[in-house]
């Protein structure tokens, strides 16, 4: 069964940073974000994706506070989705490619 051309390609599940793989369809993810303290924000995650995980996978970060004031504000990210292309690969499934430089 190939996906549609139109879809975007299923999340990955993050090894690292910079490399994923694909879940294989059927993942499901809950996130409960709470303050431990004035502080501490806790981030626990838990990865349900029956098709290449055995059990679900839990993980829990930790974000602390270092210092107050406007230099230390949270800032609006940057998207980007419009720095890639949707394409399909060899096989027929939808991917992203990212846009070279000078392409745009």
């Amino acid at each position: 069964m190939r996906r549609s051309k139109n879809r975007k390609p299923q999340t990955e599940i993050a090894l690292s940073e910079g490399v994923g793989i694909p879940n294989g369809g059927g993942m499901h993810i809950v996130e409960r974000i709470h303050k431990a303290s004035s502080n501490i924000l806790v981030d626990d995650m838990e990865i349900v994706a029956p098709k290449i995980l055995r059990q679900p996978y839990k993980t829990r970060r930790l974000f602390g506070r270092v210092g107050w004031g406007p230099e230390w504000d949270i800032v609006q990210g940057v998207c980007l989705e419009g720095n890639f292309v949707d394409q399909v690969d060899a096989d027929g499934y939808a991917i992203f490619v990212p846009i070279k430089p000078d392409a745009k």
